[in-house]
């Protein structure tokens, strides 16, 4: 992972080392700074250990393709999120067995469209974005656009990147403050930014702004409940990384996922005010409360569920408008089984804590 100075590496940690204890699996944690030699390295280190997989969520499309090529080489099982170059897809990697990231582009339009209903459609918002170079930023602001389309009188000042942690986020609100005279709210790429932007909220003593984040870190949907954040995507990271865990361990036990469960989404929960404590209660614990299990297709193979909604990606639709330069969409998808893998993968969920809020995720 790039850095457990972000909240939400943080949980995507703490999950995967709660799942991979749960089958048994020992689990080690590397952390690259976003750095892609480094992350290349660590590839060549797992397999000199004897370990047999990496997952994780690479800071840039770039690293993402460099690691992903660097585990085909060295015969390493490799489970991804949030971000890869366009148009290239576990169809071009065998050992790259699954590629799982939430409707960034979905979400982040209707979170934009509720915050700039919450201001009364009209005023300036200011921008933080993630990390250059990273998927999930390009479709945070996709997202964010597309919303702004119907809402004329809304303004956006863009800051400097917060590049996904609370710190930057924090300085590049307040370097852009005073150039802003007057603001109704900030748009925060993931929640460590939000956090960091009401920390520079906080220390000017500015208050009555909206603030929106990404993630669903427990920190900040507590933060919605206290009424200091207005809204977060809640897919939860520990959740994401028990998910990819579970995957190159059902793979290690002869399990065979078809193409399209292979490049998949995974829901997301907008959380608001009127939701925030019922999430808190029911989904947030230091313990996560998933039967990590009951995930396993290897252990479970009648009665798996994934406990989260998850709903195959048809690259032609993800991808839209995106030309297809460095990489063009493999063939094997012509073939791939789109629409009956989407309803299995709907029917397997019936159980967990996000069971009751099944027809509001997005996916």
């Amino acid at each position: 992972m790039t850095t457990l100075s972000n909240d939400f590496f943080v949980a995507f940690n703490e999950g995967g080392k709660q799942a991979m204890a749960a089958l048994g699996v020992k689990m080690s944690t590397l952390e690259d700074q976003g750095n892609v030699n480094t992350a290349i390295g660590q590839v060549g280190n797992v397999r000199t250990s004897g370990g047999a997989s990496i997952f994780g969520t690479p800071a840039t499309e770039a690293q993402a393709a460099a690691v992903t090529k660097a585990c085909q080489s060295a015969g390493i099982l490799y489970a991804s999120s949030y971000t890869a170059p366009a148009w290239y897809t576990p169809a071009d990697a065998d050992k790259w067995v699954r590629f799982m990231t939430p409707p960034s582009v979905k979400i982040a339009e209707a979170t934009a469209r509720a915050m700039f209903e919450k201001v009364g459609g009209s005023g300036t918002i200011i921008h933080v974005p993630g990390q250059k170079g990273s998927s999930a930023d390009d479709q945070r602001t996709a997202g964010l656009n597309a919303a702004l389309k119907d809402f004329p009188n809304i303004k956006i000042v863009t800051a400097s990147p917060g590049n996904w942690t609370s710190e930057d986020a924090r300085t590049s609100l307040t370097n852009i403050l005073p150039s802003v005279k007057d603001f109704v709210g900030v748009f925060a790429q993931n929640d460590s930014e939000a956090a960091g932007v009401i920390a520079a909220l906080d220390a000017q003593r500015i208050t009555g702004k909206i603030v929106v984040g990404f993630d669903g870190n427990r920190q900040n949907i507590e933060y919605i409940a206290q009424g200091k954040q207005y809204l977060t995507s809640a897919t939860i990271g520990g959740l994401t990384a028990g998910l990819l865990g579970i995957t190159v361990f059902d793979v290690l036990n002869d399990v065979e996922f078809s193409l399209p469960e292979k490049f998949i989404s995974q829901g997301a929960l907008l959380v608001t005010p009127e939701s925030a404590d019922k999430v808190l209660s029911t989904v947030y614990a230091d313990k996560l409360p998933f039967d990590w299990q009951l995930m396993s297709k290897a252990l479970h193979p009648d009665d798996w569920d994934p406990q989260t909604l998850l709903n195959p990606i048809d690259p032609n639709e993800f991808y839209k408008g995106v030309p297809q330069d460095e990489y063009k969409l493999n063939s094997a998808w012509a073939s791939a089984d789109i629409a009956s893998v989407r309803t299995t993968y709907a029917d397997a969920f019936k159980s967990g804590p996000l069971f009751e809020f099944k027809d509001s995720l997005v996916a």
